[in-house]
């Protein structure tokens, strides 16, 4: 029995009307993603100016509030500066009476009423005290009994015991003992007329007047402002606390940026109260004694978040608009596209149909491959266009051996499904653009190859040949007992002085074809004059 193949093919749809169709279905499609895109990148972009515009203003408010904080801790330390460099002429003032006269205790006990009249002038002081070499008061403007009050165990006597140093020293902040408050001490050394160790004059200044010093300043209602000597212990701070008195940062944040830089700001959380602060300081000039004035992060962006949430509130209300607008522009543009489908639907089966018509005037119904009209307009085609550039081309002219025999043998419809096959299996050879394979009258095919010689040519028909024995389509009556195929080349350089048609290869092919047949079949053979050879 012989081998069959898939049925009749139905001619198929070539590109018309439906694909028009599609092709303006496809246009409104992508007029709605481009409006799609459109409203999603303007949205975007919205949104991501929105976010760069407040990061910006977010940058610009951190160096503003930087530059704030930079610039009050540099009037603060000009003021706490001048504060305690009044203290030192006022010391220097004292020691210098005393160290010019005897330095018994009736020659400093005269100077009472200056002591008195220098508290009297100073806002800012609380009490002076002067102090013998052995820590006893000798004088002070509290009044005190000078027995009563000994202070070897202060650490700014004991400083002055073991320094020689004539410089002020600022000490960590202290409750009076005599009155209970709490003040910060700023002594100097007294020496005797050897230079030795005589004594130390002591000024008191009041906590309460730093305190009102601080409070001259606007640094938001969880600010702070810091005074601190240079080791990082704390005089005074202002929100206030006693127990932040004499209390050391040393070792945080704070208190290393402090010592690498004379001045700066930084963003931190305080070492004393936990509040995240932007805080800016400055040393000050002439004193070890640096000033710090920080304001709350949530105070300094109150006004800043405010502004963000109206312009985002703003941005978004936009996007929705905008959002709103897009969604109607798209039904609409929707709406267009299925009347403008229904439109075109009755006109579509008409296109289709005379497509169809087209594809069946130039196809072969049974097998599928051009027919013998649309073969001969193809290849005057190619013949034309390798006549203009002298290229050669050839023509190959395939029979199915035995056909006849096999057909009567089998019936028609066996018949029928073996050409196809053979239609199917010789267009396998053929596959290089420009190939034509056609059914040129019954069981005969032809090929027409562009710019092939006789050696291209004959590697096609071998190939040819061999898918068609690779069908293994049994046939009693062929000498192999499966369906082969015979084949005719002819091949031409086509040129001016040369000039070739189609009708002349094609009788060419017939003729090597005749040898092919004659010399067993199976095979094919190569047109030449005035012979023929395999």
């Amino acid at each position: 029995m012989p081998t069959h193949s898939e049925p009749d093919p139905e001619p198929p749809a070539l590109p018309g009307g439906n694909e028009r169709a599609c092709a303006q279905a496809s246009r409104a499609d992508g007029t709605v993603g481009l409006v799609v895109a459109f409203i999603m990148l303007t949205v975007l972009t919205l949104v991501a100016s929105n976010a760069w515009l407040a990061w910006r203003s977010y940058g610009k408010e951190i160096a503003l509030a930087e530059e704030s904080s930079r610039n009050i801790a540099h009037a603060v330390s000009q003021q706490f500066d001048s504060l305690f460099s009044d203290v030192d002429r006022a010391l220097e003032t004292v020691s210098f009476q005393i160290e010019r006269g005897d330095l018994s205790r009736a020659s400093i006990e005269e100077l009472q009423p200056m002591l008195v009249n220098i508290l009297s002038r100073s806002d800012h002081l609380h009490s002076l005290f002067v102090f013998d070499k052995d820590g006893y008061s000798i004088i002070n403007t509290q009044a005190a009994r000078p027995t009563v009050l000994r202070n070897t165990d202060r650490p700014y006597f004991q400083s002055h015991l073991a320094s020689p140093s004539m410089q002020s020293l600022i000490g960590a902040p202290l409750q009076g003992r005599s009155t209970g408050t709490h003040v910060i001490p700023v002594s100097r050394r007294i020496n005797d007329f050897e230079g030795r160790f005589a004594g130390v004059v002591m000024a008191s200044i009041r906590i309460d007047y730093v305190l009102s010093m601080m409070d001259g300043f606007e640094v938001g209602d969880e600010g702070a402002i810091a005074l601190s000597l240079s080791d990082g212990t704390i005089l005074a701070r202002r929100p206030f606390s006693a127990a932040d008195l004499g209390r050391s940062i040393a070792g945080s944040e704070m208190f290393a940026a402090q010592q690498k830089w004379r001045a700066g700001a930084l963003r931190m959380n305080s070492p004393i109260d936990g509040v995240r602060r932007l805080m800016g300081y400055e040393h000050t000039k002439n004193h070890p004694v640096v000033v710090a004035v920080a304001r709350a992060e949530h105070e300094i962006f109150e006004n800043w978040w405010h502004a963000l949430a109206v312009q985002t509130a703003t941005v978004l209300l936009m996007a929705v608009f905008i959002g709103i607008s897009g969604r109607y522009l798209v039904v609409v543009i929707r709406q267009r596209r299925d009347a403008q489908a229904e439109l075109h639907a009755a006109h579509q089966e008409l296109i289709d149909a005379n497509e169809r018509l087209l594809h069946l005037a130039e196809h072969d119904g049974l097998t599928g491959v051009l027919n013998r009209r649309a073969f001969d307009a193809r290849a005057s085609a190619i013949v034309a266009n390798c006549t203009r550039y002298q290229r050669t081309v050839a023509v190959v002219l395939f029979d199915v051996d035995n056909f006849k025999a096999y057909n009567d043998h089998f019936g028609h419809q066996a018949g029928d499904d073996c050409l196809r096959a053979v239609a199917n299996a010789l267009g396998s050879a053929a596959r290089r653009p420009g190939d034509v394979i056609a059914r040129y009258g019954g069981e005969e095919f032809v090929m027409a190859l562009p710019e092939t010689d006789e050696t291209g040519a004959a590697t096609i028909a071998a190939n040819a040949l061999q898918a068609v024995s690779g069908l293994r389509i049994t046939h009693p009556h062929s000498l192999h007992e499966i369906v082969t195929v015979s084949a005719g080349i002819a091949s031409v350089r086509c040129s001016g002085d040369r000039p070739a048609s189609v009708e002349n290869l094609l009788q060419q092919a017939d003729r090597a074809l005749y040898a092919a047949k004659h010399d067993g079949r199976n095979t094919y053979r190569v047109f030449e004059e005035p012979t023929f050879r395999g």
